[in-house]
């Protein structure tokens, strides 16, 4: 599937850097159109303009982009039409902007796209600055390179950035992707779905407000399904909001059922919230981390200056009292349904000299997961040591034998586990609530030694 995945990944960075950039219309075009290019570029997509060619009423311009994804270089053409006047379809100026993919993949797309750009961006300037961008490729079915064949649902989306840059509201679109390989390996992707409606607050570089990415459906099979894996109703909503001089981030991961590896989640969730996070250390992290992007394209140094940004500004954090809090983990099983909740909160005084986690920190969590689903992930852990251990040691054991081995294990660490107050059996689950602040700990209410967490003998 190379191919087909590495003109996915073309297409898809195109259209990214193309909506997420701004053309400096008016004054002199082929200047602000060059000092355009200029700023989207970066080393992990470097743009550089080939030719631009002037008219009366319009300029036509090829620039060159590099895709740097760490291994072997991709090259790919993109042609702008730009129309600047007088009045060009009432607005200031409009770009159309055309990918064409390399020689070596356009061969295998020709049949497909029979002429037709894979991607065409279609920006359209106000006559106050604010532009407006039309995404779209057009949709194919039919062979990708010799052997592949491909279904390509198109691209469609509208992404309105304002005038002073400052905000961006937009939703795109991708209905289908099928591609499947002469070995019988199959990748469906539908319903794939990007919403923003995006500010950045004045005077900070971070952005605020909700963003969505959703998947109606996402399935794989290998060797005409020997392996497979299929994912319905997948969500992730991330919400981020200023308030005063602190900001409070949220993301809501769901999955309506996921099958795989013999296994069936149902209502799979995950819900992570951050709290007080002081805006100028925002800021700061933001820029470092964007100067850094600007000057290396290798993702490790980029994940390290993040770190060492954080680490940075942790003092200027503390001093708001941030907290994290897991809301929500849950799955729905054979056995019922387990959740899990969890919530740390910084309380140290400010102007103290580093952090005591014995003081400084509250904390709480909360567990609840049939017994019966706990039962089996142990007889999985108990079933695999011993069958190892019989294996190694050259023991003659028979089936029975080694099922009688493990039960009598599992019997023992359930006995363990509920047998010293940290976790409580209640019509088939088994639950555990944790408080710890002050330096004590309560479980289930009770105080009791950090070190009998340590006899749970629990798999995971």
């Amino acid at each position: 599937m190379g191919k087909a995945v590495v003109a996915a990944g073309a297409i898809g960075a195109a259209a990214l850097a193309l909506v997420g950039g701004s053309y400096a219309i008016g004054g002199n075009i082929e200047t602000g159109f060059r000092d355009s290019m200029t700023a989207m570029s970066s080393p992990a997509v470097q743009i550089r303009v080939l030719d631009y060619k002037r008219g009366i009423f319009g300029a036509k311009a090829h620039t060159l982009w590099t895709l740097n994804d760490g291994d072997e270089p991709i090259d790919f053409r993109v042609t702008h039409h730009i129309d600047h006047g007088p009045f060009p379809a009432g607005r200031a100026a409009q770009v159309r902007s055309e990918v064409v993919l390399p020689s070596d993949l356009k061969e295998g797309f020709d049949a497909a796209l029979q002429g037709r750009s894979p991607l065409e961006v279609l920006t359209l300037v106000g006559w106050g600055g604010e532009m407006q961008h039309r995404i779209s490729s057009p949709d194919y079915r039919g062979k990708a390179g010799e052997a592949m064949d491909l279904v390509w649902g198109g691209i469609n989306g509208e992404i309105r950035i304002s005038a002073d840059r400052q905000q961006a509201k937009g939703r795109i679109d991708l209905p289908l992707l099928d591609v499947r390989d002469p070995d019988g390996n199959v990748l469906v992707v539908e319903n794939l779905a990007l919403t923003l409606d995006s500010a950045r607050p004045q005077q900070y570089r971070f952005w605020t407000g909700p963003s969505a990415l959703s998947v109606g459906r996402a399935s794989f099979s290998a060797r005409g399904g020997e392996a497979s894996f299929n994912l319905d109703g997948l969500k992730i909503e991330s919400q981020a909001a200023l308030d005063g001089e602190v900001v409070n981030m949220s993301v809501d991961f769901g999955v309506k059922q996921m099958v795989g590896g013999g296994e069936t989640v149902d209502d799979l969730s995950f819900v992570l919230a951050l709290e007080r996070i002081d805006a100028g250390a925002l800021d700061a992290i933001t820029r470092s981390v964007e100067q850094t992007a600007g000057e290396a394209a290798d993702i490790e140094a980029q994940q390290a200056e993040l770190m060492g940004a954080v680490m940075q500004q942790l003092p200027v954090m503390l001093k708001r009292s941030p907290a994290i809090e897991l809301k929500r983990v849950g799955a729905s099983l054979n056995e019922g349904r387990a959740e899990m909740g969890a919530r740390i909160d910084y309380v140290g005084t400010e102007g103290e000299a580093g952090m005591n986690p014995f003081t400084d920190l509250v904390a709480s969590l909360r567990v609840s997961i049939p017994k019966a689903l706990l039962v089996r992930l142990i007889e999985m852990s108990e079933r695999q040591s011993i069958v190892g251990y019989v294996t190694e040691m050259e023991i003659d054991a028979s089936d029975a034998e080694i099922d009688q081995a493990v039960s009598a294990a599992v019997n023992e660490r359930i006995a363990g586990i509920t047998g010293n107050g940290v976790v409580l059996e209640k019509d088939g689950l088994l639950t555990t609530d944790m408080r710890y602040k002050d330096g004590a700990l309560l479980v289930n209410g009770e105080p009791l030694d950090p070190e009998a967490l340590g006899a749970l003998g629990l798999p995971f």
